[in-house]
């Protein structure tokens, strides 16, 4: 039993190693200059911004919809 207490406190030492050598790694490609360029990247920029303005048109018109209706409704919708 005391074996799998101490296997239990490895796991999380392991992934810090790992994540802590994947971030050397990434640093000495940038300094070298062997980026590995993203070609989906432009694309995807130019579809979040197209969806950015979609929904602030959307937000906009739903907003100005508020200001015009009544904010008491004279009926409720099952007539009272």
């Amino acid at each position: 039993m005391a074996t799998g207490a101490g296997l239990g406190n490895l796991i999380p030492v392991a992934m810090t190693l790992v994540g802590v050598v994947s971030m050397l790694r990434a640093r000495r490609n940038r300094k070298t200059g062997r980026v590995e360029r993203d070609d989906d990247l432009d694309r995807r920029r130019a579809s979040a911004a197209e969806m950015e303005r979609r929904m602030a048109s959307y937000l906009a018109g739903r907003d100005m919809g508020k200001a015009d209706a009544d904010p008491e409704p004279k009926a409720q919708e099952n007539g009272r």
